[in-house]
């Protein structure tokens, strides 16, 4: 399976990275291009209210149709990241196997879906390549030729020991140079949207020189489709991950692996939706033994850490040494969320709780007005006429008098009624 990666690549450096050679024989950059802003997409929908309730409602839409890709050393469904597709899906003109970059959200929603979008983000993050083309959630943009490259530094993944303590693992394609040099970036606590230019033209690399030195991306096969709110508004596009059985050099950690896309052709053939139809498409998806990994810090088991040291290699076993960048992103976590007590320290501040309880008994704990009013009701009560009476008439009742209260046959004091 695949449900944790690292993407630290900003859009220039992304397109660097995915340079390819067109069918002209030019070596490229692909396009860049954003989703549909507030003014585009469904077109064909609901019509908009006029005056400021259409003005909230399209700013509504904005937000739902163009999320931000932030790079990090931890992403989880929902994220949004840069995938490759053919160009062809957003401008007619263009070849099918002219390629384009599209931030897109990590969690399919299927174009028929109905009611939130939201809780679908960790459901459909993954498409196991056994069973798609029998669930409509997936065979239908398989049809359509919706197929995508999802990018990636790497993936995560967790090996579970007998005693059910979990290890992460970051996997990668092999690297020219160390895959932990990318750690030597490190993103503030809180990060910036990058900036995304809308639309980025197709630019043809001419100085040798400006060719992508870079580490390798991984490169995943998946699915996307695209979601019209019912109310109107610019489509929400989202993507799955397919997986595969793990090739026999990747089993040791986990039963699944994603289906990855090691050539350029393999590329090429997988986004090409109008030369290459789906059937010869899929015997793409199959496992791969081109991977390698190191174990990481436990530290990635939090979603909420982004350190750069996600990605430095540890000894297992070992402690884990502090870095810069741990202690900062562990005291930015500290300020927003503190931990929670144990039970132990439950069990402490009730027994400190309890013996200052039963050490002040003379303390007015504050409690419920209807525990107030039980309270006052079995305080001693002032002597009056209407006490003596409810002695005579029940012996067997008890009634408290404060001492001092006035005798029987004294002048009785007026009572208020409640």
């Amino acid at each position: 399976m695949c449900g944790r990666t690292a993407c630290t690549l900003d859009p220039n450096q992304t397109r660097r990275a995915c340079t390819y050679t067109n069918r002209q024989g030019r070596r490229v950059l692909p396009r860049w291009r954003n989703g549909p802003s507030g003014n585009q997409g469904n077109t064909g929908g609901k019509q908009q209210q006029q005056g400021k309730q259409q003005g909230k409602q399209q700013a509504l839409q904005e937000g739902k149709g163009r999320r931000k890709y932030y790079p990090s050393f931890n992403l989880t469904p929902t994220a949004v990241t840069p995938v490759l597709l053919s160009a062809k899906h957003f401008d007619s003109e263009a070849a099918s196997d002219d390629r384009q970059l599209t931030p897109m959200q990590w969690g399919l929603v299927p174009s028929w879906h109905k009611g939130d979008p939201t809780a679908l983000g960790y459901k459909m993050n993954n498409c196991r390549r056994e069973g798609m083309t029998g669930k409509r959630s997936f065979s239908r943009p398989l049809d359509k030729g919706q197929r995508c490259v999802v990018l990636a530094d790497g993936y995560y993944e967790w090996l579970t020991s007998k005693d059910g303590k979990k290890q992460p693992y970051f996997i990668y394609f092999p690297q020219a140079t160390p895959i932990e040099s990318l750690a030597s970036k490190t993103p503030p606590a809180e990060p910036e949207p990058v900036e995304q230019p809308d639309c980025l033209a197709e630019e043809e690399v001419t100085d040798e020189g400006s060719e992508w030195k870079g580490h390798k991306l991984l490169t995943m096969a998946g699915l996307f489709d695209r979601w019209f709110p019912p109310e109107g508004g610019p489509p929400l596009y989202t993507y799955t991950v397919i997986t595969v059985e793990a090739a026999s050099s990747m089993s040791w950690l986990h039963n699944r692996m994603p289906a990855i896309l090691e050539s350029d052709q393999a590329i090429n053939d997988w986004l090409d939706y109008g030369t290459v139809p789906a059937s010869k498409a899929l015997e793409l998806i199959k496992a791969e033994t081109c991977l390698t990994c190191h174990p990481v810090s436990t530290q990635v088991n939090n979603s909420r850490y982004k350190g750069s040291d996600c990605i430095v290699p540890i000894d297992v076993g070992k402690p884990e040494k502090q870095t810069a960048s741990s202690k900062m992103m562990g005291a930015w976590l500290a300020k927003g969320a503190k931990p929670s007590p144990s039970k132990d320290t439950k069990q402490e501040v009730k027994q400190e709780i309890k013996l200052e309880v039963e050490s002040s008994p003379q303390k007015v704990l504050r409690s419920s007005p209807r525990k107030q009013e039980q309270g006052l009701r079995s305080s001693p009560r002032k002597r009056t006429a209407m006490t003596d009476w409810l002695s005579k008439t029940n012996p067997g009742l008890k009634v408290k008098v404060e001492p001092g209260a006035p005798a029987a046959g004294s002048p009785p004091k007026k009572a208020k009624i409640r």
